[in-house]
């Protein structure tokens, strides 16, 4: 990422003017294309998003990324800027299982403010964040085209969102957070699947695909036009050419990486 050094200078946390906050974003968006490119360390990436959070008012940041690796079985990175001890107590506590910024933000890419109280009740969760300086936020999240899930979030100990910066990080939000997700998704996501697609025919394709829809061979060769025993000597070609047990798993492969 670029230097911000052109962006709002601050003295202190808390609220800032739309007009500043804003031509922040717009210095942001005018260099993502380079930004992106550039960026080789998912660590130094985030420094750099935190750093720019601190520069539009907030104290804290942090960004969460899942990727999936199989079917039932996915990957979390957690970056965080928290005060020392916060995420530990956090995982202790089991709170990842009732954060409710995790759980609407899984299902939406709105704007998500914390202790919003149309959000979903956690009072333990709100008072131990109190405790460790944690008590004004908000929270974004991004999907991929691979089904990465990731949600950056900004917060700070003192001053309540105002009016103002709410309107403006409705979109400045959606940008920061999908910036970061595509570069994030660019240096944490495997950059190959576990196996060369370009060894299956489209034949092969075309049965897996059908099967990833719950089609039985019979169907599938009503589909085709071609025989049950055709269809299933496609999939025992699949299965030694993605590795996989059955032909179920080897179709969520191709879902996943096509």
């Amino acid at each position: 990422m670029v230097s911000l050094q052109n962006t709002v200078e601050r003295t202190s946390i808390g609220p800032i003017p739309l007009e500043a906050i804003m031509s922040a974003l717009m210095h942001l968006l005018e260099t993502i294309h380079d930004d992106c490119s550039g960026i080789t360390d998912s660590q130094k990436l985030f420094q750099q998003i935190d750093s720019f959070s601190k520069r539009i008012g907030f104290e804290f940041c942090s960004y969460g990324f899942r990727h999936h690796r199989s079917a039932t079985q996915s990957e979390v990175r957690v970056f965080d800027s928290y005060p020392e001890g916060w995420m530990a107590h956090y995982g202790k506590c089991g709170y990842l299982d009732v954060d409710p910024t995790v759980a609407v933000g899984a299902h939406t890419e709105s704007l998500v403010l914390w202790r919003d109280p149309a959000l979903p009740k956690a009072d333990a969760l709100w008072r131990d964040a109190h405790d460790f300086g944690l008590n004004h936020g908000i929270a974004r999240s991004s999907w991929g085209p691979h089904g990465e899930f990731g949600l950056l979030s900004f917060s700070r100990s003192t001053e309540s969102l105002t009016p103002v910066e709410l309107n403006s990080l409705q979109v400045g939000m959606g940008v920061l957070a999908n910036y970061t997700h595509e570069s994030m998704s660019r240096l944490l996501r495997p950059q190959r699947p576990p196996f060369d697609i370009t060894l299956l025919s489209v034949r092969e394709r075309e049965v897996l695909l059908w099967t990833a829809e719950g089609k039985t061979a019979d169907e599938i060769g009503d589909i085709l036009g071609i025989s049950t025993r055709t269809v299933n000597f496609h999939i025992r070609n699949c299965l030694d050419k993605t590795g996989c047990r059955n032909k179920v798993q080897s179709a969520i492969r191709l879902v996943m990486w096509r």
